[in-house]
């Protein structure tokens, strides 16, 4: 056999840019009715935050808390997904909190078992990759 089907296992993560900030699942809240968000706010750990701020090469070191994401009132209605940016973000309530409320270019979608936001946001002014994947 030249391939074997492989089913990889989907893990958790919270990262920006290069750096994995893993979360604090007892201080996030997660309130989902169907596919409207409630209130969904996803805590990084900040443990792993402060372990990442000892390193020489951390860019974010000058941060004091570790970043969060929010989302609160969004109707996802029937596909469960909705793509926030620059032209509707002001209709939402939505940011990264990292040293400041950043805005976000996302795709924000809830699937059976999890809550998926894949896109970027900018912190002190430049553009970072932004990963959450969370069990729900």
């Amino acid at each position: 056999m030249l391939f074997k089907n492989k089913t990889e296992e989907i893990k958790e993560e919270f990262s920006i840019g290069n750096y994995e900030f893993s979360f604090d699942h007892e201080n996030s809240t997660i309130e989902i009715s169907g596919n409207k968000i409630i209130n969904l706010t996803i805590k990084s750990d900040e443990n792993v935050f402060d372990e990442l701020c000892e390193k020489d090469d951390f860019e974010f070191s000058y941060g004091i808390y570790s970043p969060e994401f929010y989302a609160r009132e969004i109707d996802l209605e029937k596909k469960g997904q909705i793509v926030i940016n620059e032209k509707n973000q002001n209709d939402y309530e939505t940011a990264l909190y990292f040293m400041e409320h950043n805005d976000l270019n996302i795709n924000l979608s809830l699937h059976p078992n999890w809550i998926l936001v894949v896109g970027w946001t900018k912190i002190s002014g430049k553009e970072y990759p932004i990963t959450i994947r969370m069990k729900r």
